[in-house]
């Protein structure tokens, strides 16, 4: 999905930031260094894992530079996400 107009939009946690990134690797680099942990479910603009559940939440979706959503990822791009994230548990 990724291309010259769009960044991926990520935010860990309730009381988190959103961080952009220009590929997918470059997120889960990111993620795997904040120990968000393996994905338990996909939800709407984000996913679950053992560390941030519920309304913590990790946010996930492409978007342009403003941070405005456009279609979700797809489900090439979810289980790449989910192969690179490693297990942790805080």
């Amino acid at each position: 999905m990724a291309d010259d107009y769009t960044c991926l939009w990520i935010r860990v946690g309730d009381a988190g930031e959103y961080e952009k990134f220009d590929d997918l690797d470059a997120a889960i680099e990111y993620l795997n260094e904040l120990c968000v942990g393996k994905i338990t479910d996909w939800i709407q603009d984000g996913f679950e894992t053992v560390n941030f559940h519920g309304r913590d939440y990790i946010s996930c979706y492409w978007g342009v530079a403003n941070a405005h959503q456009i279609p979700d990822l797809d489900d090439s791009e979810k289980e790449h996400i989910e192969n690179g994230l490693e297990k942790n548990y805080l």
